[in-house]
């Protein structure tokens, strides 16, 4: 890996709502199982639901070991396992936005960065979450790799439209943003606004 110039985490809040979650999760789950016996029907969903809460539990764990570190050569996920995609590598770049509200308020975000056999996927809880885009946006410019219009959205969403704004001024509309992948709303003009 590169010099790191900088480290992402996922913040200690979210992680002690989710580690108090499963907490509950589980009291509310395995205590009526350990204390009587209840009927064969309730016992499997609570057995279910038990499982559930403890997977949430390892993957919040695992959350809570991992960290991004982006350098001028490579982005890299740490943790359980080491993944890195170097920038020249990139294949692709997806933001996905998941609402939970009508007209895409409230929900998070995913990114998907594809590399050559490497991909990274981390969610927008991730501390400097906007910064990572930002940076993988200008990697993918870079490499001309096709910015789909969903992920475009996603970038003005952040508040980054300032670096789609720099992305489309270094060439032509034309030959920036390959037929297809620019919206027609979405013009220098717009992302101004």
């Amino acid at each position: 890996m590169a010099e790191c110039y900088l480290r992402l985490r996922y913040p200690r809040r979210v992680l002690v709502f989710d580690y108090f979650s499963t907490l509950l999760g589980l009291v509310f789950t395995v205590t009526p199982l350990t204390l009587v016996t209840p009927l064969a029907a309730v016992s499997g969903v609570l057995a279910c639901l038990a499982m559930l809460f403890f997977l949430f539990g390892l993957r919040t764990v695992i959350r809570h070991n991992t960290f991004v570190a982006i350098s001028d050569h490579s982005v890299t996920l740490g943790g359980l396992r080491v993944t890195d995609i170097t920038w020249s590598e990139l294949r692709e770049l997806k933001l996905s936005n998941f609402s939970t509200r009508r007209g895409r308020q409230g929900g998070w975000m995913q990114l998907r960065l594809r590399g050559e056999g490497q991909t990274i996927c981390v969610d927008s809880t991730l501390e400097g979450f906007d910064k990572l885009v930002a940076h993988a946006a200008k990697e993918a410019r870079r490499n001309e790799l096709n910015i789909m219009p969903e992920t475009m959205q996603g970038i003005i969403a952040l508040g980054l439209a300032e670096t789609l704004i720099e992305l489309s001024s270094e060439e032509p509309a034309e030959e920036q943003w390959p037929k297809g992948s620019l919206p027609c709303c979405l013009n220098k003009s717009s992302l101004k606004q």
